[in-house]
């Protein structure tokens, strides 16, 4: 008699998805989808440290291999490439609600590798429309087990579900070069003692959420001190009820702002017409364009020496 054999591609499907349940976080809650035929294995429920279940939900793809081929990079760090997808795939992953998250399962070092896809399809936005398939970069380091693996997670999570924000965001500071540099240079040196008033509050408020938004999508971290912090120092400093913000206060924050604004501003423009030009030209053309016919680099020039950036 003859039986049906099991195949290596089901032996490999699961080593990889107990693997998976070996190597998650106690924070994560993997819970597997019955069908899986459109690109999502699993949705990944993320527990905050204090045990709260708070909706947190990521997508996920489960790819198993039993070897990757690691190339060294120039800083040292190794990459390889992913098990292709298909476009179609990639397609309905750019569409869904929720972060996706390719995870490579490589069997012989009992690994498992991830990529935000999304990021990575935007990057090779053109190739959805030339190939049937495409790959994704996987880096040694970005592994769920290593500690920069676990820290960065939560970033590129965090940074996909602000990706809809950042286009406001990004918009609006690009939109606003030459205004938020003169507001910058305007209310630094004055009279210390003395109250800022309500419109100044206002233009503060959006050039510093403009500028951290485009620093956590862009830069990975936010040194900046909160507002809410800045209130309270302004308050405990000065112990008076009646006045928000002093202008000495203003001109702490907006020292820090200088520093980074600049480089926001260029790494945006950067994002828009080079690293991602393919997916922003069809997002908004008129918008890829203006941030790609030079215009805007004069007019970052011209505020890095209003500012005196050297």
């Amino acid at each position: 008699m003859k039986f049906p054999k099991r195949g290596v591609t089901h032996k490999i499907e699961t080593a990889s998805w107990r693997l998976l349940q070996e190597l998650a976080p106690d924070e994560w809650i993997v819970r597997e989808v019955s069908e899986r035929d459109y690109g999502i294995d699993a949705y990944i429920e993320i527990v905050t440290s204090s045990g709260e279940v708070t909706g947190n939900l990521v997508s996920i793809q489960l790819k198993g291999v039993q070897e990757l081929v690691w190339k060294p990079g120039e800083s040292g760090i190794k990459s390889a490439r992913s098990p292709s997808i298909k476009t179609t795939t990639a397609n309905y992953w750019l569409n869904l609600p929720v972060p996706v998250f390719l995870f490579v399962a490589e069997l012989s070092t009992r690994k498992i590798y991830y990529v935000s896809v999304e990021e990575g399809i935007r990057s090779q936005f053109e190739n959805l429309s030339k190939q049937d398939s495409i790959t994704f970069k996987l880096m040694d380091e970005l592994n769920i087990e290593s500690s920069i693996g676990a820290a960065l997670f939560d970033w590129f999570v965090a940074r996909e579900r602000a990706h809809h924000h950042f286009v406001f965001h990004i918009t609006n500071l690009l939109s606003h070069i030459e205004s938020f540099g003169d507001f910058i240079v305007y209310n630094q040196n004055r009279d210390s003692f003395m109250e800022v008033e309500s419109d100044r509050h206002l233009q503060l408020r959006a050039l510093y959420e403009a500028c951290r938004m485009a620093s956590l999508y862009l830069d990975r971290e936010w040194k900046v001190d909160s507002l809410k912090s800045l209130y309270l120092r302004d308050r405990e400093e000065w112990n008076d009820p009646y006045i928000l913000l002093h202008e000495r206060t203003l001109d702490c924050v907006l020292r820090q702002l200088e520093e980074i604004f600049p480089q926001l501003v260029r790494k945006a423009l950067k994002l828009i017409s080079e690293t991602q030009a393919s997916y922003w030209k069809s997002r908004d053309a008129m918008f890829f364009r203006l941030c790609s016919n030079g215009e805007l680099e004069w007019s970052i020039k011209h505020l890095e020496q209003k500012i005196g950036v050297p």
